[in-house]
């Protein structure tokens, strides 16, 4: 039985029982001279999680229970920490606090492997692998590992890890209140980094490719969640428009409104069917538009000055419209006097129904 030691840890979340890890990157010759194919872990189900130092082939009580997905480029190990023991909550614990000090290794058998050159170098192609356990350790030989999250189990049913193959799961983050701009986001390359960033991904599509996620809400991987930025997602789902399955809309919302009460927000409620009387909720969803609508010109006025050309006359019209509503309301915001106040905002609203006063 050989061990591949993960590093590069980044604890993102505490307090959750669950660990998500990668645990290998495909294609790149690791410290211990091998590199690990892409197929490598086909075939692989459930493993435990050892005890500290891979002492459960000592007999140590294992922590938990994993299991491995696979993207393109990595393999990442999804776990739950055996909570409801001593020595579950402690090694959850251990691993929370130790946070880019610790690190993790898998114990494995080497079912198939050749050698060969890659990169100049003489290595051993690791083709299929039988992992048997995952174990927080020290001293990590894999390329580019990581653990992605720990989080603990809120009271209730939670979400598998099948449920939340298209909802990407919640994860505690700093939480940040101010301007946000969806189209500026940066949420780098990696699989993790894009799942970090984004609320949803198409199962269907291609997980490296920005195009396959929805709902961004961190500026960046590793960033701040943004509350603006989580309300109009939410108002997006109860609104009937946020264009994925009713199967995930759950799942995203929990992820969403998880950060919201992080930033000791209360989420707008989900709604089985979009639309609301409230202004709260009409003021949520013309955020959500407003977003989307800011994407969408961003992306197609670079298309446009790419060839040379600027926004067409009918958009640049419109788009003068939006920002004189949102310098009137702008004005309603900054008028102090309480009856001129009213007076003010009974004329503005008889004006948008067509009446004068």
């Amino acid at each position: 039985m050989d061990t591949k030691q993960i590093s590069r840890i980044e604890v993102k979340d505490a307090d959750k029982g669950e660990v998500t890890a990668v645990i290998a990157t495909f294609d790149v010759v690791d410290s211990d001279g091998d590199v690990t194919l892409p197929d490598a872990f086909a075939g692989n189900g459930e493993f435990a999680i050892s005890a500290y130092g891979h002492t459960s082939w000592g007999g140590a009580l294992p922590v938990g229970k994993a299991r491995l997905r696979t993207t393109r480029t990595e393999a990442i190990l999804e776990g739950q920490f055996f909570m409801d023991t001593a020595h579950g909550r402690d090694t959850f614990a251990t691993v929370k606090h130790l946070g880019p000090l610790g690190q993790w290794s898998y114990g494995y058998d080497v079912l198939k492997h050749s050698f060969g050159e890659h990169s100049g170098r003489r290595v051993r192609f690791l083709e299929k692998l039988l992992v048997h356990e995952g174990s927080p350790t020290l001293v990590g030989a894999g390329v580019n590992t990581r653990t992605l999250s720990t989080k603990s189990r809120s009271s209730g049913r939670q979400p598998t890890v099948s449920e939340y193959s298209a909802a990407i799961r919640p994860h505690e983050t700093d939480v940040e209140v101010k301007a946000w701009n969806p189209a500026a986001v940066e949420p780098g390359e990696s699989v993790s980094d894009l799942r970090a960033v984004h609320a949803w991904v198409d199962p269907a599509g291609d997980p490296e490719t920005k195009s396959s996620y929805r709902f961004p809400h961190h500026s960046g991987p590793g960033g701040p969640a943004n509350v603006r930025a989580c309300v109009t997602a939410i108002a997006a789902l109860n609104s009937g428009r946020a264009g994925i399955p009713d199967a995930d809309v759950k799942g995203v919302y929990e992820h969403l409104a998880a950060h919201l009460r992080d930033a000791d927000r209360e989420p707008p409620a989900l709604k089985s069917a979009g639309g609301s009387h409230l202004l709260i909720h009409q003021i949520d969803e013309a955020m959500a538009v407003v977003s989307e609508t800011l994407i969408s010109t961003a992306r197609v006025g670079a298309l446009r000055a790419a060839k040379g050309k600027g926004l067409s006359r009918a958009i640049t019209e419109r788009l003068e419209w939006l920002t004189d509503d949102v310098r009137t309301l702008q004005s309603l915001l900054t008028t102090t006097d309480d009856e001129a106040a009213r007076e003010y905002m009974r004329f503005v609203a008889m004006q948008h129904k067509g009446e004068m006063p």
